[in-house]
């Protein structure tokens, strides 16, 4: 009896996956990102070897290996550790790859949601909800990579229940 009430538990504590579409979204981010440090590496590697005599190549080199890893590795890792789960009246928001946050907005709480879409995200067909709740720290809660028709329904479903607890 209580390994079925421990398994239930477990279903209830487990958390919706992101689209899929959005390890797309970070591996862009991240190539985007990498291409300004990364030329300076270079730069950097041109003129330690022209001034000092260092063997050109360690710090391009090095530079090419980390720019690979947050491109190919680091945003799958990112991916798997965003989780989120609906309630009746909150919803958890999970994230964090080296440092795990936890978020719970009670539907109460939120003032105002917003779905938005930047080019790249259009590019994919996903979307982040934004929840605005009373308050200053920690007012906005983003939940990224959701499936726009997801996003849009979650938006009129969080409305609704505002919308009854002003009635």
């Amino acid at each position: 009896m209580a390994e079925n009430r421990d398994s239930a538990q477990g279903e209830a504590d487990r958390l919706a996956a992101l689209d899929p579409r959005q390890k797309h979204v970070l591996r862009i981010r991240a190539l985007l990102a990498g291409l300004v440090p990364l030329a300076m590496l270079a730069i950097g590697d041109v003129i330690l070897n022209r001034e000092l005599g260092f063997s050109l190549g360690w710090g391009i080199g090095l530079g090419i290996a980390l720019y690979l890893f947050s491109v190919l590795l680091l945003p799958g890792r990112r991916y798997r550790r965003w989780g989120y789960r609906t309630g009746e009246r909150a919803i958890r928001i999970a994230s964090g790859l080296l440092v795990r946050r936890e978020t719970v907005v009670p539907y109460d709480r939120v003032q105002h949601i917003d779905v938005s879409r930047g080019p790249i995200e259009r590019a994919f067909g996903v979307a982040t909800l934004t929840l605005h709740t009373a308050g200053s720290y920690n007012s906005t809660v983003d939940l990224p990579g959701l499936a726009i028709a997801d996003a849009n329904r979650m938006r009129d479903a969080i409305r609704a229940h505002i919308g009854q607890d002003l009635a």
